[in-house]
């Protein structure tokens, strides 16, 4: 009887092992063909319209904008997933998250250079579903100058 006991248990552990390896290669199999799926088809790609951008010279206390293009130039949805600024001086909004082949959307970026003075350079980054460039940065540089009032007091030190 002891000997049928033990038996009857090896078979049972074979049989629950076999279960879970034919199980987890049926998930495997699954989430590789969703896989397949989702890198087959049209895909998006990001394109700008300038991929750096300089302000050029500024006084302090301005804030300059730029309004670049992002197109669509590949065959699928591209959609944008968020815009991330290097600085809080920098604001940038771009007006569709969602754009179709051939399609564009206007990213708007202002520069508020108050707290700034002399060169200085930013970026923006437009996180896309571009499979080939989902991190498109954009360089910004500008060159901030101080405005000081001339003395017109004259010095009656004498």
């Amino acid at each position: 009887m002891r000997k049928n006991t033990i038996i009857f248990l090896l078979i049972g552990v074979v049989i629950i092992l076999g279960g879970v390896l034919v199980f987890s290669n049926i998930q495997n199999n699954s989430s590789n063909t969703t896989t397949a799926q989702n890198n087959s088809g049209p895909k998006p790609r990001i394109l700008v319209s300038e991929e750096e951008w300089d302000f050029g010279k500024v006084t302090q206390g301005e804030k300059p904008t730029h309004i670049f293009i992002v197109k669509n130039g590949g065959e699928g949805d591209l959609i944008i997933e968020g815009v991330k600024e290097s600085c809080p001086c920098i604001e940038a909004s771009i007006s569709t998250t969602l754009i179709k082949p051939g399609e564009s959307a206007e990213l708007k970026v202002t520069y508020d250079t108050t707290d700034y003075m002399g060169k200085d350079e930013k970026h923006v980054h437009i996180y896309s579903n571009d499979p080939q460039e989902s991190d498109k940065k954009i360089n910004l540089y500008v060159e901030i100058e101080v405005f000081q009032i001339p003395n017109l007091i004259p010095d009656l030190q004498d």
